[in-house]
């Protein structure tokens, strides 16, 4: 469905069951609208036990998690493709207890439709089971790693650390609405944190206004700023009493990334690499043996010069790894481009030309069609060019015949520098 109409579809039902959609204003609305219509057409909401899950449940099921996420730009729970919901309580495989919701690894979400429903009516009473498994959902896409908010990876654990420290320095503790005094473990807690956060946020940025504060960071939104569709706003946060600043913007890292881009490069390094060389040879008068000099230099230089801050950001934790990907990938790739570059234009002041008496010459065969396909290679009487081959190479049935003994008398070269200064052939003619 076009998201006009769905936004025309389904405004008016949002406006009276959802508090959060009721404080946006329109252009928040149509976000908020335009992101439930996309979580929808990729993610399954299935019935269990007999429930009959109607469009109006969809929208306020996946209204919850939009909620969530409003602020953050990847806003999926990228991994999970089904919410399931059961009428009641519900016992998972291999346990006794049963219960209202459940967040697997991947792929599957589990509600209580009716503990959804109450905890929806409730809405600032600190408990909302959809909220807290959205919550749990939301931090299993970072641990899994493939795709999830690059801000909000990056500063969890940042976050985490910020909360325990502030929870561990009040000296009476009773709870803080289900938050217990310290926690190594961050999904129990940030679930408990995004209950709260949503449903008392008054009391949380009271209790613990420092949290409350990187909170909003994290999620990249405030519930008490209604004025403005819950944007996240730096000043107005930190004037409140806290005690850890405010980043100006969240440093990326990518520990808990399984993958990145970069790690591709080598291995377009090691396999296109060759094949560069191979046609550039031709004319680019740098031996081959320095060519692979300067890349093992350069790839050492490279691995030495960006290890502490890949390592900073977690994309090489090991020294070893990142010289062997510098000097046969990164480095050859690095030097192969620039070789290119510099076949792309010789300057004309640079430009010197001579003529070479012919000496002698042998053909080639080319395997693939020896009877027609020759090339004839020259050598010249004063070694000109003796250590370039491949630039007294000429194809043989292409060139008519001056002399009976040597084919030809005499080759002229133009030679002149390419565009970052290192020779090339730009002319050679017959005689």
């Amino acid at each position: 469905m076009a998201a006009d109409m769905f936004f025309t579809q389904w405004d008016s039902f949002l406006y009276n069951y959802h508090l959060y959609y009721r404080n946006l204003n329109e252009s928040g609305k149509k976000r908020f609208v335009k992101r439930v219509n996309s979580i929808l057409n990729n993610l399954t909401i299935i019935g269990k036990e007999g429930l009959q899950v109607t469009a109006e449940i969809k929208i306020l099921v996946v209204a919850n998690l939009v909620q969530l996420t409003f602020g953050l730009k990847n806003y999926w729970l990228y991994g999970y493709e089904y919410i399931y919901l059961y009428p009641e309580s519900f016992s998972l495989p291999n346990q006794n207890e049963a219960v209202a919701g459940s967040t697997f690894q991947q792929k599957i979400i589990a509600l209580s439709w009716r503990n959804f429903a109450i905890d929806h009516l409730k809405a600032n009473d600190g408990h909302n089971i959809s909220l807290a498994q959205y919550a749990l959902g939301l931090i299993q896409t970072v641990f899994n790693g493939n795709r999830y908010d690059q801000k909000f990876g990056s500063y969890i654990d940042t976050w985490f650390e910020i909360i325990n420290k502030e929870i561990a320095l009040k000296v009476n503790n009773d709870g803080f609405g289900g938050l217990e005094y310290t926690s190594d473990n961050i999904k129990p807690t940030f679930a408990k944190c995004v209950e709260l956060f949503f449903e008392k946020p008054s009391f949380f940025k009271k209790e613990l206004p420092t949290s409350y504060a990187h909170f909003c960071l994290l999620l990249n939104q405030d519930p008490l700023n209604v004025s403005e569709n819950y944007a996240y706003n730096l000043e107005r946060i930190s004037k409140k009493n806290v005690l850890s600043p405010l980043p100006k913007f969240i440093s990326i890292h990518y520990k808990y990334k399984d993958w990145h881009w970069i790690y591709n490069l080598p291995f377009i390094g090691i396999f296109t690499t060759p094949l560069l060389l191979f046609y550039l040879t031709e004319n680019l008068l740098v031996r081959t043996e320095h060519i692979l000099l300067i890349m093992f230099i350069v790839g050492s230089v490279l691995a030495i010069s960006f290890y502490k801050p890949l390592q900073q950001i977690y994309l090489f934790k090991n020294f070893g790894l990142l010289w062997l990907s510098s000097i046969c990938g990164y480095g050859p790739l690095l030097v192969g481009s620039l070789l290119s570059i510099n076949q792309i234009h010789g300057y004309d002041f640079s430009a010197e030309y001579s003529k070479h008496q012919v000496a002698s010459y042998y053909l080639k065969e080319i395997p693939s069609n020896p009877k027609e396909a020759r090339q004839i290679v020259f050598n010249f009487s004063d070694d000109y060019l003796i250590d370039f081959p491949k630039a007294r190479t000429f194809d043989f049935n292409s060139q008519p015949r001056t002399n009976k003994l040597t084919f030809f008398n005499e080759i002229g070269y133009e030679i002149r520098h390419g565009l970052i200064g290192i020779p090339i052939v730009t002319k050679r003619e017959l005689f």
